[in-house]
């Protein structure tokens, strides 16, 4: 037990002799500190078209002259787990040839004789040419089925010819381009015609015969494939991001009038089992729905759909388990899903109108008697029992209404906007205050177009108007609607008009690739 405690002293001595020596023998070197400056949060660039130079400033605490004391590496990270440096000069000058994703870009300098590195982060989001902008379907001087793009990634560039150089064939009866936004896997670009409906390329905008709807179809039944191709489209883009209505399901209709929803998660992609157009009571009749998509914009959770054969609106309200549609009506109702005789579908759209608590936006359409009366009907397009908010009924004053070649409901007035050749009218179906106004103003080209921009900035209530003449050409411009209720304006916005374009037939928004 002494030999124990003798050992502990012992060692004691020792450490408290060492440490005595070590005072005031410490030998302090200054370090060279570095510091990074001049990089931004986020670099913006399109692949195959720009180069991303980004000139840092390097700060040091002791002389940072000289560069060659240095090691630089610009590093981006492509996927979870894979690093690849793209630079190694003090400053970056980079061909971008990404895919059209955002990446995280890390910069480190690091001093080759201490080691000492200092790291910069920042993002850089790649888009192609054809990210984001205003995508135009319309015809061209022959007739054919035409798109075009007003791209807006930094200045606004019309692209012209789109279909014409996609590799797909001469097309008619143009209905639509459009993206379909959501989750990166089930993304596609559709061109929407009468003759021929096929998704191109979202990074060259190309295309074939194959890119169409059959090839998505899981089905047991025997469809004719002529009939097959989509007319529209559910959801929609509803934001200026690219947010849509629903990332869990998506619908689609036919030319031959054909109903398919998805669950793309459930199915493991983007593709269709056999169509929903029938009722439970009568399965073996598939019934020809009208080229409606008929959804609350901002959270779709079912669709309501206008079967042509019987005149009624059917609603179809689980994407996961029904393979049929169903309605039904009260006497008490504001106006019938199943319709009297002789009174038919004209028109239908979905608008962000709240009215009635439709907090997720109401849809319209507009019905036409045997003895021409005409009637609006507004309703919420939304879960197991659609609710009808309100009816109206056209009054005489709406000069030329059964007339119209398109019309337009706005989402934020009781208005509807129509037009009849080179004629633009405004009906403010307001019950007891109905009033009708022309716009002259708009000149004697003839109307190609008019829609309400219910995907950028909705709440500036912004009506999207194109014009054509074979002189001029196509011209698209933006109103904004007065707010004032004792008359209803249409006022011009800046930097709104694009001219020499195609005869415009729709409008949409795309936001990313």
């Amino acid at each position: 037990m002494k030999i124990y405690h003798y050992t502990i002293i012992f060692i004691v001595m020792i450490f408290t002799g060492s440490c005595s020596k070590d005072l005031g023998n410490y030998d302090y070197q200054p370090i060279n500190e570095l510091n990074i400056t001049s990089i931004q949060s986020n670099y913006v660039v399109r692949t195959g078209i720009d180069t991303l130079r980004i000139t840092p400033n390097i700060t040091a605490s002791m002389d940072d002259a000289d560069t060659s004391k240095y090691n630089y590496f610009w590093i981006i990270r492509i996927g979870s787990n894979v690093l690849d440096t793209i630079g190694r000069s003090r400053n970056l000058e980079y061909a971008v040839r990404l895919n059209p994703v955002q990446y995280p870009l890390y910069y480190r300098v690091t001093e080759k004789k201490t080691g000492i590195t200092a790291i910069a982060n920042t993002t850089v989001t790649v888009n192609t040419a054809f990210s984001r902008g205003l995508l135009l379907m319309g015809e061209n001087d022959q007739g054919f089925a035409e798109a075009e793009m007003l791209t807006m990634i930094r200045d606004t560039v019309l692209v012209k010819n789109i279909l014409s150089t996609s590799g797909l064939p001469p097309l008619k009866d143009p209905i639509s381009l459009v993206h379909t936004g959501g989750t990166e896997a089930y993304i596609k670009l559709w061109a929407f015609t009468k003759s021929g409906s096929y998704y191109l390329d979202r990074a060259t905008l190309t295309g074939t015969v194959n890119n169409n709807f059959n090839r998505l179809l899981y089905v047991s039944e025997s469809l004719d494939p002529a009939t097959l191709h989509p007319v529209a489209l559910a959801p929609q883009i509803r934001t200026a991001a690219g947010a849509i209505g629903s990332t869990l399901y998506r619908a689609m209709i036919t030319v031959g009038g054909d109903v398919f929803a998805s669950f793309p998660i459930v199915l493991g992609g983007d593709f269709f089992n056999n169509p929903i157009n029938r009722v439970a009571t009568n399965q073996a009749e598939r019934l020809p729905a009208a080229p409606y998509a008929l959804h609350a914009i901002n959270n779709m959770s079912s669709l309501v759909w206008y079967d042509t054969r019987y005149n009624r609106f059917l609603n179809y309200s689980s994407f996961t388990a029904l393979a049929s549609s169903t309605i039904s009506d009260t006497p008490t109702d504001a106006f019938p899903w199943n319709q009297p005789a002789g009174r038919t579908l004209v028109y239908a759209e979905n608008t962000r109108n709240t009215d009635g608590g439709s907090t997720n936006g109401n849809s319209f359409s507009i019905m036409k008697d045997a003895n021409g009366a005409h009637h609006i009907y507004k309703f919420y397009a939304s879960g197991a029992t659609p609710a009808k908010r309100a009816y109206y009924a056209v009054k005489p004053i709406a000069t030329d209404f059964d007339k119209a070649n398109f019309y337009a409901f706005s989402s934020n007035r009781t208005v509807v906007f129509y037009a009849v050749g080179n004629k633009l009218y405004a009906y403010d179906y307001n019950v007891n205050n109905e009033r009708i106004y022309q716009f002259p103003e708009l000149g004697a080209d003839e109307i190609s177009m008019l829609k309400f921009d219910t995907q950028i900035d909705q709440p500036t209530n912004s009506l999207y108007i194109a014009t054509y003449n074979s002189a001029t050409k196509g011209k698209l411009q933006r109103f904004r609607v007065g707010t004032n209720p004792n008359v209803v304006e249409l006022l011009p916005q800046p930097n709104s008009t694009w001219n020499n374009l195609i005869k415009v037939k729709d409008v949409n928004w795309r936001a990313v690739n």
